[in-house]
């Protein structure tokens, strides 16, 4: 009888011991041999340790694993995930995950999440860039509270492609950011905007998106000169919209599909077309007499004096 009580202690203590290391594993980077930091001068425990033993130009390589921490880049260098599923960061809620200061900042290979709750009034994002000519591709940045990126004013000439923003309350924001190119992302599931343009955010470029089952694909207020191509809206409430003074703005060869309450309002005054393109409109009623794939009467864009000359008679072809 002895013997048996013995060995269901034992039991219960290794359980016990099981739990307790799945536990450490999980919720951060403390003590899990699995996780690897390769910085200038070896390996680290943290992400933020080898940032700060680090040197302009360096880069530094993370191994998939969960890191629970928040992180700035206050040095050009280059930090790579080893595998954007598997090599998470996050940010417990807590501030913004990445606040990037130096220019030239390479971001790549990771899922990054957990940034400040949606209530806290602030720009708590998933990543924050504060500086220019940064890249940042190839990562998840989802399931943050207010902002998946957010460029502080100022931020100009970065590029953000190939990645996705999911479940976050803005996918990008911009607060008076300039000449940025966004291209080649995936946005979904956000629960205000894909993208939203705050006062002054002109020059920038956005071209290749998907925006879909988002509140707004995009909103851009008080914002000229921005040029919008080759993007999707599928499926989300409201697809595009214009208001608040925003003008000189250019919008041709993008599909507008399956929005439940409009594709597109324009406030103000934009360009809907270029050079014979216009866009696919999904609820254009047109004829195309001559075959040239090219609406014979204009698509009108609602609440202003706005129209698309040359109507898509099919989705651009990136897309079909």
């Amino acid at each position: 009888m002895q013997i048996k009580n013995k060995s269901l202690l034992i039991i219960v203590i290794i359980v016990i011991l099981l739990t307790v290391i799945c536990g450490c594993i999980e919720n951060g980077n403390i003590g899990d041999s699995s996780i690897t930091i390769k910085g200038k001068n070896g390996f680290y425990s943290t992400i933020m340790d080898a940032i700060n033993d680090s040197s302009e130009g360096d880069t530094i390589q993370v191994g998939n694993g969960f890191y629970n921490e928040t992180i700035t880049i206050d040095k050009t260098i280059s930090l790579i995930g080893e595998n954007r599923v598997n090599t998470i960061i996050s940010g417990n809620k807590t501030g913004d995950v990445i606040f990037v200061t130096a220019d030239y900042v390479n971001i790549s290979g990771f899922t990054i999440k957990n940034s400040g709750d949606e209530y806290s009034f602030g720009v708590d994002s998933g990543i924050e860039i504060k500086s220019d000519y940064n890249t940042i591709s190839d990562n998840n940045i989802i399931s943050n509270g207010n902002h998946g990126l957010y460029f502080t004013s100022g931020s100009k000439y970065n590029k953000i492609f190939n990645n996705i923003f999911k479940e976050n309350r803005y996918g990008i924001y911009f607060n008076n950011a300039y000449e940025n190119n966004i291209y080649s992302n995936n946005f979904s599931l956000n629960t205000d905007y894909g993208m939203y343009f705050g006062t002054q955010s002109n020059n920038n470029i956005i071209s290749d998106n998907v925006f879909y089952e988002n509140q707004y694909g995009i909103r851009i207020k008080s914002s000229d000169k921005n040029s919008l191509t080759q993007n999707s809206f599928i499926n989300c409430k409201r697809g595009l919209y214009f208001c608040c003074g925003a003008s000189s703005n250019i919008v041709y060869l993008n599909n507008f599909k399956n929005n439940s309450e409009w594709n597109a309002r324009d406030g103000v005054i934009n360009q809907w077309d270029f050079r014979n393109l216009g866009n696919y409109w999904d609820d254009y009623n047109g004829t195309d007499n001559n075959g040239d794939k090219i609406g014979d009467n204009p698509h009108i864009i609602p609440t202003a004096d706005n129209q698309d000359n040359y109507p898509l008679m099919e989705p651009y072809e990136k897309y079909i």
